[in-house]
């Protein structure tokens, strides 16, 4: 099977060949390709040309199976909007937004709001449209037998990288959740403009959303009241416009009751067809209460850390461990708890890849 087919069996819970990986690498691509962040992208550019090379190189040296096929941060439109980036001179650290954000006081928010809704996701920042190149330029060359997914966040997540410094934006969440409701549409909005170009710009596969904050930062009621209708209407959009499956990243330990009342709504009334929870989550109850008892599938997960810190060997009993504990592992692929880290040498990125296809051979034996 080639990686198209491997990840098509997985959604269609049959069996493939082995468990497939989706690492949901980002930075550590760049660094991964012997670069630093200021060589391939500043507050207003983007380095098309190296970002396309490191993409490509990790994807056919690591040999993973599911994509992003871009390099991407949480400052995809923050500095058009008047926010400023934190460009990493050290090895090892994301590129992150910095406190000075758009919307630094509710007074600011009407002129944001106006600047969003002349946003041109194609052109209005210079960084996006380079990364519009970059999945162009990867589609052409391993879109054929590569599964390369458009990704982003949603709700909460977006309207936080997009606006407000962090630990306003909880407190907002509090204090003027009606204006954080505004907040949240007005960011799926854009979200959802950012998922259609990146299908227009040659990915072919599932659309990969998270929802950072889930159960981790907040309560699951505030998760449900600001994340759970806007997560449908990037589900319903991505399935009548583009026809396929919207999968979803969550945070925090989802098998508490109101965590998994929230995860169950997800599945029945916001649509989500797979989901791709934390470390906090164990491996043989993603599999009995998602893939069993919803009828979605699921990601077990390696911690980013092991992956990171070794050694090879740590890695291997990690992998082993894990793939143990999901039976026939039917409807199950394997990720990092949140992605690669972006300081993981690409001998242990590539010895978990490896452990994973190799353990994960079907019929799983338990």
């Amino acid at each position: 099977m080639n990686a198209k087919e491997r990840f098509q069996a997985i959604c269609e819970k049959r069996a493939p060949d082995c468990m497939p990986v989706f690492p949901r690498v980002t930075t550590q691509m760049i660094y991964g390709h012997g670069l630093m962040m200021p060589d391939v992208t500043g507050q207003d550019w983007y380095d098309s040309d190296k970002i396309t090379d490191a993409v490509l190189a990790s994807i056919k040296n690591i040999g993973y199976d599911l994509a992003i096929p871009l390099y991407q941060d949480p400052g995809f439109g923050v500095p058009p909007l008047g926010g400023t980036l934190n460009i990493p001179h050290k090895f090892g650290v994301a590129v992150m937004y910095t406190n000075h954000r758009p919307v630094m006081t509710k007074a600011d928010w009407p002129k944001v709001q106006k600047m969003m809704a002349h946003f041109d996701v194609r052109k209005t920042d210079p960084r996006m449209k380079g990364a519009l190149e970059v999945i162009d330029n990867v589609s052409k060359e391993v879109g054929d037998e590569v599964p390369l997914v458009t990704c982003y966040g949603v709700g909460t997540q977006t309207a936080l990288f997009l606006f407000r410094p962090d630990e306003a934006f909880l407190e907002d969440m509090i204090e003027d959740p009606e204006w954080v409701d505004e907040m949240c549409r007005v960011a799926t909005d854009w979200s959802m403009d950012w998922i259609r170009v990146q299908y227009e710009a040659g990915a072919n596969s599932v659309a990969f959303i998270a929802e950072g904050i889930a159960s981790a930062m907040v309560n699951p009621e505030m998760s449900e009241r600001f994340n759970l209708e806007n997560i449908a209407r990037v589900v319903e959009m991505v399935k009548k416009e583009f026809g396929q499956q919207t999968w979803l990243h969550l945070h925090g330990n989802m098998t508490t009751p109101k965590a998994h009342e929230y995860l169950i709504k997800l599945a029945t009334q916001a649509g989500v067809d797979g989901f791709s929870l934390d470390e906090e989550t164990p491996a043989e109850w993603v599999k009995e209460n998602v893939v069993e008892k919803l009828g979605k599938a699921a990601c077990i997960i390696t911690d980013g850390a092991t992956i990171a810190n070794g050694p090879v060997d740590k890695i291997i009993e990690e992998v082993r461990t894990q793939i143990s504990k999901v039976g026939d592992g039917l409807g199950i692929m394997m990720a990092p708890s949140c992605q690669v880290l972006p300081a993981t040498p690409n001998d242990y990125f590539k010895a978990w890849v490896t452990a994973t296809h190799e353990y994960g051979k079907y019929p799983i034996e338990a």
